[in-house]
């Protein structure tokens, strides 16, 4: 019996690795009594001729949406004074993360304030003299000294004006005010400017952030996600953006997510020959993660009439694909065949097997064992 199945190995071997997909010779069979739990549990179908979308198989990697990732950093020196969002923390546009202080920012705050003052009491002291004029009682040359003094302070106003523009919000700017309610104006908070979590807090109370430095806080919005796929060349010529794609990963490998190929790149690498797609992902629950590997699967554009089996009736032989076809009085022969293209849950057969043929689609594993088993002994 061993040496018989030493000869059934090798006969599959060779005539997996050959050129052409032939009947052997000598028969290779296995048998699995019918009244056998593993042979009721063995499900045959047909092999038979369907219409197959091109299905692109990808190795990729999850990626956050590049506009929906904000690094949010200070643009003038400052030093941490409170620390209000925590990692990991869902939070608003426009809401504060942390309470900076900066002497610089209190000082173009207080000349500012002191100009827009110094503007308006001249304003007015120009509005009284041009009354005054008009009904003769001041001399032009009090009237012109009030216009140059308002003219000089406009200036200066205009001028603090535009450096605390630099420095602030315009939102920000027009709230500027003397304060009252013992906040310092040196004080200034970083807030978010999307919705999203904050995954990223490089702050110590106390520390300083600078401008030109990494940002020290990072807020990334993961309801939809980025997959970027490597896509052979070979695989290019039915790809189009609109293109449907399955999704899965290993962390949850009974689920598949569905997206849409948004992007395709314009240049091949020349070390993996391949290009990169972007496949925008839906991710309300936020299970796919910044730099998880993924596969992707992508229908792509064009139909054919091929030879499918099920995918579950394709096994693998010291390298080889080979299925288990039923050969009479619960005996099954060992059949390589040679693959395409990939569908849903159906895969190509190139040669190997015709229409009509039969496959064990279910069960397979039983005969795959035997083979395994005698092969150790």
């Amino acid at each position: 019996m061993k040496r018989q199945l030493l000869v059934l190995m090798a006969a599959i071997v060779a005539v997996a690795s050959s050129t052409a997909v032939a009947q052997p010779a000598t028969p290779l069979s296995l048998q699995i009594p019918r009244s056998s739990q593993a042979g009721r549990d063995l499900v045959i179908v047909p092999i038979k001729r369907e219409t197959m979308r091109q299905r692109i198989p990808a190795t990729a990697i999850i990626e956050p949406d590049a506009g929906a990732v904000a690094e949010i950093s200070s643009v003038i020196p400052a030093r941490v004074t409170k620390l209000i969002a925590q990692p990991g923390q869902y939070v608003k546009p426009g809401e504060p993360l942390a309470i900076l202080s900066s002497v610089e920012l209190g000082a173009a705050k207080t000349e500012y304030l002191k100009a827009r003052s110094l503007e308006a009491i001249t304003g007015q002291q120009l509005k009284r003299e041009q009354e005054l004029y008009a009904k003769k009682i001041t001399p032009m040359k009090d009237l012109l000294e009030a216009r140059a003094r308002h003219d000089a302070a406009l200036a200066e106003f205009e001028a603090s004006r535009e450096k605390l523009r630099l420095l602030i919000t315009p939102t920000d700017l027009s709230t500027v005010q003397w304060t009252a309610n013992g906040h310092p104006l040196s004080e200034f908070p970083l807030v978010s400017p999307i919705a999203g979590t904050l995954v990223k807090r490089d702050l110590r109370i106390g520390a300083m952030v600078d401008r030109g430095g990494p940002a020290p806080l990072e807020v990334i919005n993961l309801e939809r996600v980025w997959v970027i796929a490597n896509i052979f060349e070979h695989d290019l010529a039915g790809l189009r953006v609109g293109d449907r794609a399955e999704v899965t990963v290993e962390a949850y490998p009974h689920r598949k997510f569905d997206g849409r190929v948004t992007y395709i790149g314009d240049e091949v690498d020349l070390t993996t020959r391949a290009v990169r797609a972007r496949i925008e992902v839906p991710n309300a629950d936020h299970v796919l993660k910044p730099g998880m590997f993924a596969r992707a699967a992508i229908d792509a554009d064009g139909a054919r009439e091929v030879v499918v089996a099920p995918d579950s009736a394709i096994y693998e032989i010291d390298g080889k694909a080979v299925v288990f076809v039923p050969a009479g009085d619960g005996r099954f022969s060992v059949q390589p065949v040679t693959l395409g293209g990939r569908g849903n849950e159906t895969v190509e057969i190139t040669a190997g097997l015709k229409p009509g043929d039969e496959v064990v689609a279910k069960g397979g594993l039983a005969l795959k064992s035997l083979i395994v088993n005698h092969a150790a002994d």
